[in-house]
């Protein structure tokens, strides 16, 4: 598929709408989430014998993430990505029916999205982890998490259900951009004091030369991720992708030349919820490959507890799409 391809190529217009059917919106459904979330979880009992004592689900403590209705190409599709804290408490009676044992404590869900869904990862916690409470935690870990799973599939297919009927638009109305997080790009407002690195490889059918365009181009990202960007061809140049979750400066720019044989796109990097000042660096080489393209993206000064969520999200989000838009293969 060559660069004049219509099929990918994106009109530039002034509203960044593609004209060649690479058309999005989207609509944010956090809160109604959040709402139905709490409805039916908070209230889940993991003791069916009364008479022995009880054991519920207190509160959605926390929920991190966000819930959006992406529109592309005329298709809507839910995405999700969210990291929960529910808190729980329970009573053991005696055989005189008196409270014998109190407990309290947490369970936390770190990754509730389309990928987990059926096989979603739990951990109870007990406030104090002893004997006699160990009843009550194992309760909840057994018959409450069942019961929370089950709970959580029923919102997914609720969401489902209401985006596929149309209902959607009804159920909340769009954010700022300045204050959204991307479904998959969602960070810890924690400041890391340790870094890491990633490396991800992707093979491309178009050139150098398109790749490097695309990568800079506002119109040709806002399709391929289908939320909102602001590119910049300049070096020193800002950038935002993904509705504002990512913000970002320009580097180094080095268009492909056949003596050197690759571009390069050199970005400094940052999501918006990461601390003031905190930012990442990215390097993107664009190596000629028989006609093609191999790309190699090296992410560093990556936050610790951010590398996978990072990792998952140049995936999933862009490269994936890239592959998609332009045809191509992931390396590794």
């Amino acid at each position: 598929m060559g660069e004049g391809d219509e099929r990918w190529i994106v009109k530039e217009r002034e509203d960044g709408a593609n004209v060649n059917n690479w058309h999005w919106s989207e609509k944010d459904l956090t809160p109604w989430s959040k709402e139905q979330l709490t409805e039916r979880l908070v209230g889940i009992s993991a003791m069916d014998d009364d008479k022995k004592g009880k054991c519920t689900i207190t509160s959605l403590d926390k929920m991190s993430g966000e819930v959006t209705v992406q529109s592309r190409k005329q298709k809507k599709f839910p995405l999700y990505e969210l990291e929960l804290t529910l808190k729980w408490s329970g009573e053991l009676y005696d055989e005189e029916g008196k409270v014998a044992t109190e407990a309290k404590g947490k369970i936390k869900i770190p990754d509730l999205s389309e990928e987990t869904y059926d096989d979603l990862e739990m951990t109870v916690t007990c406030d104090d982890e002893t004997g006699a409470m160990r009843p009550l935690k194992e309760a909840m870990r057994t018959a409450g998490c069942k019961k929370i799973r089950e709970q959580c599939l029923a919102w997914r297919k609720d969401l489902q259900d209401s985006v596929s009927a149309g209902r959607d638009t009804k159920m909340a109305a769009k954010k700022p951009a300045a204050e959204r997080a991307n479904s998959t790009y969602i960070t810890s407002a924690a400041e890391s004091k340790s870094t890491k690195a990633l490396t991800i490889k992707y093979n491309f059918v178009p050139p150098p030369r398109v790749l490097y365009e695309t990568l800079l181009d506002t119109d040709r990202i806002r399709g391929a991720t289908a939320s909102d960007a602001s590119m910049s061809k300049e070096v020193g140049g800002k950038f935002s992708m993904f509705s504002g979750s990512v913000e970002g400066e320009n580097v180094a720019l080095t268009p492909f030349s056949d003596s050197e044989g690759k571009a390069t796109i050199v970005w400094k990097w940052r999501f918006t919820t990461w601390q003031p000042g905190a930012t990442s660096r990215v390097t993107i080489e664009l190596i000629d490959k028989d006609g093609g393209t191999s790309l190699e993206l090296k992410h560093t000064g990556v936050p610790e507890e951010e590398l996978e969520r990072t990792e998952k999200g140049w995936k999933g989000l862009l490269l994936d799409r890239l592959k998609v838009m332009l045809g191509g293969t992931v390396l590794g």
